[in-house]
């Protein structure tokens, strides 16, 4: 009787031991539907991780995209230099630290634009200082231009040489995009006893900054007020010849061209001011 009680608790315990949970990470014996079922559970466990990273990386990917040349809505009066014409643009007269460069017309992806090539004697040497300038009363009718209240420019950056980092790497990228935009503002002009100018003739609307260490190729759009708090008389003049915008990029140490496109003047309103034809006459001074 002993006997058979004995028996029968040694086979109840190893049951037990079967069907026990796993300790220390040891499965149980696949005996079973069930056993197979936990083994399943912890490989999709294991593979869990695996499946969550790959989005990680395809986001990462993704921020590594080139920015897009699209920077908004093109204003119906902005000049898109579509025509082929440079709309007065040139180079600013010597005498200063004017850097050589050469205006064209370019495409750039079915888009023209006014390219700015800057050019350099010393290779050595960092590329200088160009300065756009264009004529207002060759863009619009005289008698806005006294209406100018804020201008907006878009700019394509597109880097043609290696930029050499202080460690010794190079890349080739834009770099960096420094610079103003400005103009000769005469609504006044006028002099105090000691016979210094009282009315700034000459004013920098904003002086931008963007850099770029990433990729080869950017494109911002920067928009400014024309500057009124100096000087109460601050302003562009109406039907005034010698009114002009000034584009100027600061020095770079590599090679790389910019493109100016959509250039739009705003009334105090938020009114854009329409431009002259390429070839149109311009409308008499009342």
């Amino acid at each position: 009787m002993k006997t058979r009680m004995i028996i029968a608790l040694l086979a109840a315990l190893t049951l037990c031991g079967c069907t026990a949970a796993p300790q220390n990470g040891v499965s149980p014996t696949k005996t079973d539907g069930e056993s197979s079922a936990i083994e399943s559970v912890a490989e999709t466990e294991d593979a869990a991780p695996a499946s969550s990273e790959a989005p990680e990386e395809s986001s990462e990917e993704e921020e590594k995209e080139p920015p897009t040349r699209d920077v908004g809505a093109v204003d119906p009066n902005a000049i898109t230099f579509d025509d082929g014409d440079m709309h007065s643009g040139h180079q600013m007269g010597e005498g200063g630290d004017e850097a050589d460069i050469e205006l064209s017309i370019a495409d750039l992806d079915g888009d023209k634009k006014l390219k700015v090539h800057v050019l350099r004697d010393d290779p050595a040497a960092d590329f200088g200082v160009p300065k756009i300038v264009f004529n207002l009363p060759k863009m619009m009718d005289k008698a806005r231009i006294g209406d100018i209240a804020h201008i907006s420019v878009d700019f394509t950056c597109v880097g043609n040489e290696l930029w050499k980092n202080d460690d010794g790497t190079e890349s080739l990228v834009v770099g960096n995009f420094l610079g103003a935009l400005a103009g000769n503002l005469a609504s006044e002009k006028g002099k105090d006893a000691d016979g210094n100018i009282t009315q700034n003739t000459w004013a920098t609307h904003l002086e931008f900054k963007h850099e770029d260490w990433e990729f080869p190729e950017h494109t911002w759009r920067i928009e400014t007020d024309v500057p009124g708090n100096k000087i109460p008389a601050n302003g562009y003049a109406a039907n005034d010849d010698g009114t002009t915008l000034v584009i100027m990029r600061w020095p770079q140490k590599n090679d790389a061209d910019f493109y100016i496109d959509n250039i739009t003047f705003y009334d105090k309103e938020g009114n854009s001011i329409p431009m002259l034809a390429a070839d149109a006459e311009e409308p008499a001074a009342e």
